[in-house]
């Protein structure tokens, strides 16, 4: 199962998930990447990355949220807007990025 997650790119680059990964900077905000993990090496390697600061995974049953000021900021020239829920935000960036399909 693929589990998607928007880090700070700094600590993306300084600690690459022990994993089968790809990752996009986010071109509204390039402070802030997404990733998409397709398979860890280990349950351990999978709980020292998620604990690391600014590592958010976001689930698939919270897709129905509204996307936060900080998502429409870094994904706003993929064509997210304010009044989209997490769920149409996937879809825009998948759009422009094939990894990130659930």
């Amino acid at each position: 199962m693929k589990r998607f997650y928007s880090v700070h790119t700094a600590v993306l680059n300084a600690n690459p998930p022990s994993a089968h990964y790809a990752a996009m900077v986010c071109p509204g905000d390039p402070t802030w990447s997404l990733v998409v993990v397709h398979q860890w090496e280990s349950y351990d390697a999978q709980d020292a990355w998620e604990a690391l600061p600014s590592v958010a995974e976001h689930y698939l049953e919270s897709l129905g949220q509204l996307a936060s000021p900080a998502v429409v900021a870094a994904l706003g020239p993929l064509g997210v807007t304010s009044t989209m829920t997490m769920r149409q935000v996937f879809t825009v960036v998948r759009r422009s990025w094939s990894a990130w399909r659930h």
